[in-house]
């Protein structure tokens, strides 16, 4: 299990961009985000890519359509501490 805080995000047509910094643990291809809605729901998604440059790391989820994509921009996750497993 990983903690990563976000500082940025971006969208594409097939991805969400997440950008931001590893608190605890290692994260790679293939584990899944999982961002908190209430105490019941998590939004999950599939880690896809990861980049780790010197300032940050960046993280790519496929998204199946744009639709997807504008969802997970909606969430508004700047700023947030996520689990990564």
């Amino acid at each position: 299990m990983a903690r990563f805080r976000i500082i940025q995000t971006s969208k594409e047509e097939d991805a969400f961009i997440i950008y931001g910094h590893l608190l605890e643990g290692q994260i790679h291809e293939g584990m899944q985000i999982h961002v908190p809605l209430n105490n019941s729901l998590d939004v999950t998604g599939v880690i896809n890519e990861v980049i780790k440059n010197p300032h940050h790391h960046e993280i790519a989820i496929e998204c199946s359509n744009a639709d997807e994509a504008d969802f997970w921009d909606i969430l508004n996750l700047i700023g947030e501490v996520i689990v990564i497993k």
